[in-house]
């Protein structure tokens, strides 16, 4: 069965643009099941909030739903798959695990080595398992550095589209013989899995990324205002307009914006990469 185990829904909230995931849990159940997905794990930003909705979704559509959240702990992101109830961020790595053990869930190493630096790193091998694939990692490298990794310490992986709407769903697929959560669970543990992967365009990921800003303009807007200074508050204010004027002749410029953030990410990765760092 194909599984997607890294999903987010509305109730993910970020940062800096408030607006993180663009559908709700049973426009992404019901896309899964247009996918032929047999299961999906609800796994927002530091809450279970979405789950339930989830779940009520899942019967009527015959999708096996996983409870789930992805854990900013102190020392990276951890998937927790499997829980019951809410694990609480920023404690450690190893609190957080113990928590989600104690519910007799399952932590994943989500995106150890991506270039934003908010995976584990090499602790990921504390972890019952590591994202060996993302979706969302279009530069390859923290990719291929984490199948380096997991396969160097033994460790079982999955693969995952991290996504934040159901256009993006389906890119990062993890192939279990199982049609349960709990057999999922411990096809994961045991390693018995075949990931099944496709990056996700740059052009629906900037497409998402134009749909946030729309939704958050005014809370952008004001973050800008509190915390940048000038120059660089003023670009960032100026290119923010632009998104009202999508869709349209803008989305062009959108694009080309897309793709050299793409190679400006590709090369400062392999630097990276080169001098070790």
């Amino acid at each position: 069965m194909l599984t997607e185990l890294h999903l987010h829904t509305t109730y993910s909230r970020g940062t800096k643009i408030i607006a993180e995931g663009m559908n709700t849990p049973e426009q992404m159940v019901k896309q899964a099941k247009n996918l032929g997905i047999g299961a999906i794990a609800i796994t927002d930003h530091d809450t279970i909030a979405g789950v339930q909705k989830a779940k009520k979704a899942g019967k009527r559509y015959g999708v096996v739903i996983i409870p789930g959240e992805e854990v900013s702990t102190r020392d990276g992101h951890v998937l927790a798959l499997g829980i019951n109830e809410f694990v609480k961020p920023r404690m450690s790595l190893e609190e957080t695990l113990d928590k989600i053990h104690d519910q007799g869930g399952v932590g994943i190493a989500a995106h150890p080595f991506d270039v934003a630096k908010k995976g584990l790193g090499s602790m990921a091998k504390k972890c019952d398992a590591v994202e060996a694939f993302n979706a969302l990692n279009l530069e390859r490298i923290g990719n291929f550095k984490c199948e380096r990794f997991a396969k160097k310490h033994g460790l079982p992986m999955v693969a995952g589209s991290d996504t934040h709407a159901i256009y993006t769903m389906g890119y990062g697929l993890t192939k279990i013989n199982s049609h349960n959560m709990a057999g999922i669970l411990k096809s994961i543990k045991n390693g018995r899995t075949t990931l099944v992967c496709r990056y996700v365009p740059t052009k629906l990921v900037m497409d998402w990324t134009v749909e946030r800003l729309k939704l958050s303009y005014e809370y952008t807007i004001n973050y800008m205002n509190k915390n940048y200074s000038l120059p660089k508050r003023a670009v960032g204010k100026n290119l923010i307009v632009l998104v009202r004027n999508s869709p349209g002749g803008v989305d062009y410029f959108f694009k080309l914006l897309g793709y050299l953030a793409l190679g400006s990410v590709v090369l400062y990765s392999g630097i990276r990469e080169v001098i070790g760092v």
